[in-house]
């Protein structure tokens, strides 16, 4: 059997939590979907799947970076980003 990695939709502007999320499904609207801290979290895993008709702005904590950038833009409906922390940003795989 596969395993079961958390999922949850949202409507609307959210903070990932890591320790009860994974899949972050934005299903309508345009908002923001910030990224927990990378640090003290090395390996996590995240990913951010844009299944609505709008804009979604994947965003970091602080100065984190993700690929270098402070935010990710998710433009185009079935669009998803996965990224995974190095500790202190967050890398897009």
């Amino acid at each position: 059997a596969s395993p079961k990695l958390p999922y949850v939709a949202k409507t609307g502007t959210y903070t990932i939590a890591i320790a009860t999320d994974y899949l972050v499904d934005c299903t309508a609207n345009t908002f923001t979907v910030t990224l927990p801290t990378a640090v003290g979290c090395p390996g996590c895993v995240l990913v951010v799947k844009n299944s609505g008709a709008r804009a979604i702005t994947v965003d970091t904590t602080s100065s984190q970076t993700i690929d270098g950038a402070l935010t990710f833009l998710l433009n185009v409906q079935y669009q998803s980003i996965t990224v995974i922390s190095d500790g202190a940003n967050w890398k897009i795989v």
